[in-house]
């Protein structure tokens, strides 16, 4: 497997002035599926947005931007999802525009005294991720890289948790004219794709994901918002993988609720073709919540913290973030670092070889032709329509105005 490679690099910079509408502020993060840059409108600088950027490749195989739209323009009616406000392309890349996020939930939990969360919150937070993942699937998609650095709470909405970052999903269902669900038939060997963390024991087998991997990555993840770690914690992809096959439920669950103990039976039973009772998982947070006098309206663990704390132990997490906890995140063999984007199996995964082809794009028609253009504004729930302007990006100097 070769690396993709971009035609030219890209070229973005501050003051760079979108369509008309928005203006290039920072680059705020970059990783293997794309550049991010903060942008506001030009007319009203309170309008904030963070546009994603992806430079043109030497193969069109490896432009998922366009794999990231399709998926972000059918979420659209989910609470759980950025709002859409602008897409399109430039001379060298394509871009997306979407509403702010807060603070992602891997953040967040390091934040917290003993960096860990209540039962109250974590129990919440399940409820909100399994609805995000419920809205994804519904759509015919699996998200394949579950993950605290893949949920955030709202910029505004600080009530609401948003999943984000689509850049390996699949399709593996099609809804055929009569809207009669059609499901893929899976690959009998595929690459790796996910976070070792987090991943379930399918992907370590180099089995197809179904809709079940990314509620086991959810399980995963809220076990360890509660105990702070998982067991396989700093191991390798081959360690990793060997432990979640053989670890004890006591040890893997130990001061976890009932809930958990259940989901994890439950989704060790699901396969490729079963479509997971998801009012059944809500139904058992909700029950665990109850038990406790917990209610869905109160606080975060996070709103509890002094807001005069609240910058420094901002600041705190992501350094932490960038420093992977000093070095206990990162695997052993340095090739996955698991706060930052997530990567295939290495080329020297010699089980790669005799993979199927990762053909997500081949088969799903729709994004093959999709031409990367979207409204100028978020779409509404009952706003489908596209807007063929074309893109317009102009770069002001001392010179003028010079298009690009």
């Amino acid at each position: 497997m070769t690396d993709a490679q971009p035609i030219e690099p890209l070229n973005v910079k501050t003051g760079d002035i979108i369509r008309d509408l928005y203006v290039v502020n920072k680059k705020v993060g970059e990783g293997a599926c794309g550049t991010v840059f903060l942008v506001s409108h030009v007319k009203d600088s309170n309008i904030k947005g963070a546009m994603k950027c992806e430079p043109f490749m030497k193969s069109k195989d490896d432009e998922i931007l366009k794999l990231e739209l399709f998926v972000l323009k059918q979420m659209q009616k989910s609470k759980h999802a950025c709002a859409l406000m602008c897409s399109g392309k430039t001379s060298n890349y394509s871009f997306i525009i979407m509403s702010l996020l807060g603070m992602e939930l891997g953040d967040l939990r390091r934040m917290l005294p003993e960096k860990k969360m209540s039962l109250n919150t974590t129990l919440r937070v399940g409820i909100q991720c399994c609805q995000a993942i419920q809205d994804m699937h519904s759509i015919g998609f699996i998200h394949r890289d579950i993950k605290p650095a893949n949920f955030a709470v709202g910029a505004t909405n600080k009530d609401t948790i948003f999943i984000f970052d689509f850049g390996l999903a699949r399709q593996i269902i099609f809804f055929e004219k009569n809207a009669k669900e059609k499901l893929r038939q899976p690959r009998k060997k595929v690459t790796f794709r996910g976070t070792v963390r987090y991943c379930s024991v399918n992907v370590h087998q180099y089995k197809e994901q179904g809709r079940h991997d990314d509620l086991c990555g959810l399980l995963f993840m809220l076990i360890e918002f509660l105990t702070t770690t998982l067991p396989w914690k700093g191991l390798t992809k081959r360690e990793s993988g060997h432990l979640k096959e053989i670890v004890p439920e006591k040890r893997l669950l130990h001061g976890c609720p009932k809930s958990f103990y259940e989901l994890y039976s439950l989704f060790k039973k699901y396969t490729y073709f079963d479509k997971p009772d998801y009012e059944l998982i809500k139904a058992n947070f909700t029950r665990d919540l109850k038990e406790i006098k917990g209610n869905l309206t109160d606080p975060w663990d996070w709103d509890k913290l002094p807001k005069k704390d609240l910058k420094s132990k901002t600041s705190k997490a992501k350094d932490e973030l960038a420093d992977v906890e000093d070095k206990e995140e990162q695997d052993k063999v340095g090739d996955i670092e698991e706060s930052a984007e997530s990567k295939e199996s290495q080329s020297e995964d010699v089980q790669a070889a005799f993979c199927d082809k990762e053909d997500t794009l081949d088969n799903v028609q729709e994004i093959k032709t999709l031409d990367l253009k979207a409204p100028d504004k978020p779409i509404s729930n009952n706003n489908n329509n596209n807007n063929n302007r074309k893109s317009k990006v102009e770069r002001k100097n001392s010179g003028g105005t010079k298009r690009v």
